[in-house]
């Protein structure tokens, strides 16, 4: 992922996941953070002998660990118990965006948004010792939207 300046790494820091598509609801406490962008491709075996591939749907996934507090379930809108709700069967779409700093924190930023995802399963455990932590994982159907800045 290009952020301008060839060679600038993202600062670790500065890898930010908001729900929404500004920057006022930020899971602030998001460890061991993932953005899977992925395309499936299958292949076809054809008649004669060769293979044929086909690029599937976006299959993105958003994930990572939390510390879970008690306001993380219950927050009126972003809780996970509001992110889980099921109304017509289905669990709601919220749009989610990632977004990248470089080192030097200037304005080399890039972000990804996605729309209509869905909190897909929240797992809650204790460590030995620490905090009660909740891995999470975000199903995005869709392909993200890029902005650089």
């Amino acid at each position: 992922m290009s952020l301008g300046t060839a060679g600038q790494e993202v600062n670790a820091k500065k890898f930010q996941v908001f729900i929404g598509t500004g920057d006022t609801n930020e899971w602030a406490l998001i460890q061991n953070a993932r953005v899977l962008v992925s395309h499936p491709i299958f292949r076809e075996p054809t008649t004669n002998g060769g293979v044929v591939t086909y690029t599937g749907a976006p299959d993105n996934s958003i994930s990572g660990t939390v510390l879970f507090t008690r306001d993380s379930w219950n927050t009126a809108t972003n809780g996970f118990n509001a992110l889980l709700a099921v109304a017509n069967g289905e669990v709601s779409g919220k749009t989610w965006n990632v977004k990248f700093t470089d080192v030097t924190q200037t304005s080399a930023i890039v972000r990804l948004t996605f729309t209509n995802c869905k909190l897909s399963s929240v797992d809650i455990s204790k460590s030995v010792e620490g905090a009660v932590k909740a891995d999470i994982q975000i199903v995005c159907p869709g392909e993200p939207a890029t902005a650089t800045s």
